[in-house]
């Protein structure tokens, strides 16, 4: 577990699913409760620290969650594998970037034991304060990314 000033991050854990799926609803207010349980349960099949996965962030060790982001790795043709990091949400009486600055340096550790080159966080456009974080600890802008959901 990696820890900012109290707040601490670390993987999602069997009895964090349910207690997530609120901050889930903040970002995918449509989003069911079986398909959550659904992606928890994939993401805690994937192990400690696999290649795909999600982390929680926490109000000291112990306390309820506060945030949770996604994480993949995938090949570029670039970088060779990068972590790619979404799916942020932050709830917090603080600033939103700390939650933030608590999950980096657990998804950079995650990115090195994957064997990836880079880490790529993707942030919604209306983060500026999330951005400016990400800028001061090296992270340049990469371009847009437009994505379109496909029918079913």
């Amino acid at each position: 577990m990696t820890t900012h000033p109290a707040i601490a991050a670390g993987p999602l854990r069997p009895d964090d699913a349910a207690l997530v799926y609120p901050l889930v609803r903040m970002i995918f207010p449509a989003l069911e409760r079986g398909l959550w349980m659904r992606a928890a349960r994939r993401a805690l099949r994937a192990g400690r620290y696999g290649r795909q996965g999600m982390l929680v962030a926490r109000h000291g060790a112990a306390g309820r969650p506060c945030g949770v982001i996604s994480f993949h790795c995938d090949p570029d043709m670039r970088l060779g594998r990068v972590l790619t990091a979404e799916h942020f949400v932050a709830l917090t009486f603080g600033d939103e970037s700390a939650v933030l600055e608590a999950f980096l340096p657990v998804l950079d550790a995650v990115a090195r034991r994957a064997g990836c080159g880079a880490v790529r966080v993707l942030l919604p456009r209306r983060a500026a304060r999330l951005r400016a974080a990400l800028a001061a600890r090296g992270h340049a802008e990469a371009g847009e990314m437009l994505s379109c959901a496909l029918g079913g």
